[in-house]
Protein backbone atom coordinates (compact mmCIF):
# COMPACT_ATOMS: atom_id res chain seq x y z
CA UNK A 1 0.00 0.00 0.00
CA UNK A 2 1.31 3.72 -0.96
CA UNK A 3 1.72 6.39 1.37
CA UNK A 4 0.30 9.72 0.18
CA UNK A 5 2.67 11.99 0.96
CA UNK A 6 0.93 15.52 2.55
CA UNK A 7 2.64 18.78 1.87
CA UNK A 8 1.58 21.63 3.73
CA UNK A 9 1.30 24.72 2.30
CA UNK A 10 1.23 28.52 4.22
CA UNK A 11 -1.76 29.74 4.35
CA UNK A 12 -0.11 32.57 1.57
CA UNK A 13 0.51 30.02 -0.44
CA UNK A 14 -2.93 28.79 -0.60
CA UNK A 15 -4.86 32.34 -0.76
CA UNK A 16 -2.77 32.92 -3.91
CA UNK A 17 -3.86 29.45 -5.38
CA UNK A 18 -7.22 30.52 -4.62
CA UNK A 19 -6.71 33.85 -5.79
CA UNK A 20 -5.48 32.27 -9.61
CA UNK A 21 -8.14 29.98 -9.40
CA UNK A 22 -10.77 32.10 -8.80
CA UNK A 23 -10.95 36.11 -9.58
CA UNK A 24 -14.57 35.97 -7.50
CA UNK A 25 -12.92 34.65 -4.36
CA UNK A 26 -10.26 37.25 -4.74
CA UNK A 27 -12.74 40.36 -5.29
CA UNK A 28 -14.81 38.90 -2.08
CA UNK A 29 -11.79 38.72 0.14
CA UNK A 30 -10.40 41.94 -0.81
CA UNK A 31 -14.27 43.52 0.10
CA UNK A 32 -13.97 41.58 3.27
CA UNK A 33 -10.81 42.55 4.25
CA UNK A 34 -11.56 46.32 3.58
CA UNK A 35 -14.97 45.87 5.35
CA UNK A 36 -12.97 44.40 8.59
CA UNK A 37 -10.31 47.00 8.38
CA UNK A 38 -12.94 49.59 8.39
CA UNK A 39 -14.78 48.15 11.54
CA UNK A 40 -11.41 47.70 13.43
CA UNK A 41 -10.13 51.15 12.69
CA UNK A 42 -13.61 52.46 13.95
CA UNK A 43 -13.15 50.57 17.01
CA UNK A 44 -9.52 51.57 17.62
CA UNK A 45 -10.04 55.30 17.00
CA UNK A 46 -13.17 55.15 19.46
CA UNK A 47 -10.84 53.41 22.15
CA UNK A 48 -8.31 56.04 21.36
CA UNK A 49 -10.41 58.46 22.37
CA UNK A 50 -11.44 57.02 25.45
CA UNK A 51 -14.98 56.84 24.62
CA UNK A 52 -18.10 53.92 24.87
CA UNK A 53 -19.80 52.88 22.16
CA UNK A 54 -23.01 54.51 23.52
CA UNK A 55 -21.20 57.69 24.27
CA UNK A 56 -20.39 57.64 20.29
CA UNK A 57 -23.54 56.76 19.38
CA UNK A 58 -25.08 59.83 20.68
CA UNK A 59 -22.39 62.26 19.53
CA UNK A 60 -23.40 60.52 15.71
CA UNK A 61 -27.13 60.64 16.81
CA UNK A 62 -27.23 56.70 16.41
CA UNK A 63 -27.77 53.73 18.79
CA UNK A 64 -25.16 51.68 20.89
CA UNK A 65 -26.28 48.49 19.00
CA UNK A 66 -25.65 50.11 15.56
CA UNK A 67 -21.58 51.21 16.95
CA UNK A 68 -21.69 47.80 17.90
CA UNK A 69 -22.57 46.30 14.40
CA UNK A 70 -20.44 49.09 12.80
CA UNK A 71 -17.40 47.66 14.47
CA UNK A 72 -17.80 44.24 14.41
CA UNK A 73 -19.07 44.71 10.91
CA UNK A 74 -22.60 42.68 11.35
CA UNK A 75 -24.28 45.23 9.55
CA UNK A 76 -22.50 45.82 5.70
CA UNK A 77 -24.43 48.46 5.03
CA UNK A 78 -22.47 51.34 6.21
CA UNK A 79 -22.22 54.31 3.89
CA UNK A 80 -20.50 57.51 3.59
CA UNK A 81 -22.57 59.94 5.32
CA UNK A 82 -22.38 57.81 8.45
CA UNK A 83 -18.55 56.94 7.49
CA UNK A 84 -18.37 61.20 7.43
CA UNK A 85 -20.53 61.30 11.08
CA UNK A 86 -18.15 58.88 12.75
CA UNK A 87 -15.16 60.56 11.52
CA UNK A 88 -16.05 64.16 12.73
CA UNK A 89 -17.05 62.59 16.06
CA UNK A 90 -13.69 60.51 16.25
CA UNK A 91 -11.74 63.71 15.34
CA UNK A 92 -10.35 61.72 12.36
CA UNK A 93 -9.99 62.60 8.36
CA UNK A 94 -12.26 60.34 6.53
CA UNK A 95 -9.94 59.49 3.21
CA UNK A 96 -11.58 57.38 0.58
CA UNK A 97 -9.17 56.32 -2.99
CA UNK A 98 -10.12 55.06 -5.94
CA UNK A 99 -6.79 53.18 -6.99
CA UNK A 100 -6.23 51.46 -10.71
CA UNK A 101 -6.31 47.59 -10.45
CA UNK A 102 -2.64 47.40 -12.10
CA UNK A 103 -1.43 49.23 -9.19
CA UNK A 104 -2.79 47.27 -6.41
CA UNK A 105 -0.48 44.62 -4.71
CA UNK A 106 -1.78 41.16 -4.05
CA UNK A 107 -3.06 40.34 -1.09
CA UNK A 108 -1.39 38.35 1.35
Amino acid sequence: MKTKIIVAKSFDQHLEEEFKRSPEFKKAYEEELARLQIGWKIAQLRQMRHLSQAQLAKMVKTSQQTISRLEDLKDARINLNTLAKLASALKARLSIDLIPAELIKPVH
